[in-house]
């Protein structure tokens, strides 16, 4: 699956919504990845950052691969240093 060896369980990824569009703000969460569930096909994170504030503390699902509109920054590896300062200033 596209996104499945880009992060281990306690590694960080930013995992977007939606595709980016000019003149729509970006939706994502950055989070700590819990665990790999092989049975839906996804990573479960612990959201640390939300661009809606909602799922904040909360675990997330992210799939590894979508069967229509996947692109190919949809998921993307945080480092542990970069995770830590965006969660100090809320955000990129």
């Amino acid at each position: 699956m596209k996104f499945e060896n880009i992060a281990v369980s306690g590694e960080y990824i930013k995992a977007m919504d939606f595709m980016p569009r000019e003149g729509v703000d970006d939706s994502y969460v950055i989070g700590q990845v819990l665990r790999k569930d092989s049975y839906r096909g996804g990573f479960v994170i612990e959201c640390g950052f939300d661009t809606e504030g909602m799922r904040v503390g909360k675990e997330v699902f992210v799939p590894f691969q979508m069967s229509f509109l996947e692109w190919d920054d949809r998921v993307q590896y945080v480092t542990e240093g970069a995770y830590k300062k965006i969660k100090c200033v809320g955000g990129l």
